[in-house]
């Protein structure tokens, strides 16, 4: 379907370290229409850099200050353009060369990222990936959607919505009544895999003792292949990337409910964030939340507009500071409640291609308890992963 009316983005983010780690290694950055969040590893503060090299590295990118792509006008001579249904197949063509070469392009920058990242961290940091682009191909507004790792984005589909397709990538679908969180991304994690595969149902995926390991990241030298998702883009759109410390502490049913009855971006946010420490926050929070919006209906309106990835800000005046309120109910896993899609987890790691857990080189200290996660590959079947201090 063509959109006529060109779309911008309304959104808000927050990131918080949560009430077990020593530091956040979570990054996320908006500017102009992308939003990106990033879960970095590797313990101490390579995390934080490798995480932090991946937002911004794409938010400096030309590509993303780029508006709209047109799409060539066919060059046939007029008797070769008869009949309907040829033209419509022929143009329909000619988009799809164009989002494919966009996609392209958006793959580069995320291996300029990977690059960076290697060089930086010398491939003993990696982080994951998820981010949303709108933009305009042709006549026609785009949600582009890529992944990599564990990261999710997901989108809030209504009843006057598409039909919602029953087999969903998912692995936790509930949501109140004519509302349905869908996940958009894929996980790359060794869960996923078993699921897909039918080894494990999407129950016994939430308390499995391989649900953290992941296989795909960047920087860490080994397979960091992009997935990417186009979706066509209108008014009133609604969706949310985050890290596995939102989505592994709350149900779907909640995080649907909030971004269906929170009107504003970052009150839905700063909600979810809160809700998320109150369920324990065993790891960094990240979430950005973002709407599709006719183009200069939000000005002043309120929104995060763009930002530049820092991990954790002062509370402003009249803001709850998450680090100070309520203390001891957040510190205390046993009173923080209760998350039903989200089960105890041990710290997440990362296999290679031999099924290694690559952490510390011999000699070298292991990550302190607390600390999150290694470095990945492609899922081996029946890899194998090193115990780490402070693991399950």
């Amino acid at each position: 379907m063509t959109e006529s009316v060109e779309l911008a983005t309304c959104l808000g983010a927050t990131t918080h370290r949560g009430c077990h780690r020593k530091n956040n290694e979570d990054s996320l950055v908006t500017s102009g229409n992308l939003s990106v969040v990033a879960d970095g590893m590797g313990g101490h503060e390579a995390g934080e850099v490798a995480s932090s090299i991946a937002v911004n590295t794409l938010s400096a990118s030309p590509l993303f200050a780029t508006r709209s792509f047109a799409v060539e006008d066919s060059t046939e001579e007029p008797e070769e353009q008869r009949g309907l249904f040829r033209r419509r197949r022929r143009a329909t063509s000619r988009l799809n060369e164009r989002i494919m070469g966009v996609l392209r392009e958006i793959k580069d920058v995320i291996g300029e990222a990977d690059e960076n990242i290697k060089t930086a961290g010398n491939m003993r940091a990696g982080t994951t990936l998820t981010g949303a682009w709108l933009t305009r191909i042709g006549e026609q507004n785009m949600w582009i959607i890529f992944n990599v790792g564990d990261s999710r984005t997901y989108r809030l589909r209504r009843e006057e919505d598409a039909p919602i397709t029953e087999n969903s990538t998912s692995m936790s679908q509930s949501a109140p009544q004519g509302v349905e969180l869908e996940q958009v991304t894929v996980d790359h994690s060794e869960v996923q895999y078993l699921v897909d595969t039918g080894q494990i149902t999407a129950l016994e995926a939430l308390t499995h003792p391989r649900r953290n390991v992941i296989t795909r990241a960047l920087g860490t030298g080994n397979y960091w292949e992009p997935d990417f998702w186009v979706i066509p883009a209108h008014p009133g759109d609604r969706l949310m990337m985050c890290s596995d410390g939102l989505s592994g502490e709350l149900s779907n049913e909640y995080m649907a409910r909030v971004l269906a009855t929170v009107a504003h971006p970052k009150d839905a946010a700063d909600v979810l964030q809160a809700a998320a420490i109150r369920a324990g926050g065993r790891d960094n929070i990240s979430v950005i939340v973002v709407d599709a919006v006719p183009e200069g209906s939000c000005r002043n309106h309120g929104c995060d507009g763009d930002t530049d990835g820092v991990h954790e800000q002062a509370a402003e005046e009249g803001v709850i500071d998450l680090d100070t309120w309520n203390a001891k109910d957040l510190s205390d896993p046993s009173r923080g409640g209760s998350r039903p899609d989200g089960p105890l987890a041990p710290e997440e790691t990362t296999v290679d291609a031999d099924g290694r857990s690559p952490q510390a080189a011999p000699g070298e200290a292991q990550d302190a308890p607390g600390e999150p996660r290694a470095t990945p590959g492609e899922p081996p079947a029946g890899a194998r992963e090193e115990p780490r201090d402070g693991s399950q």
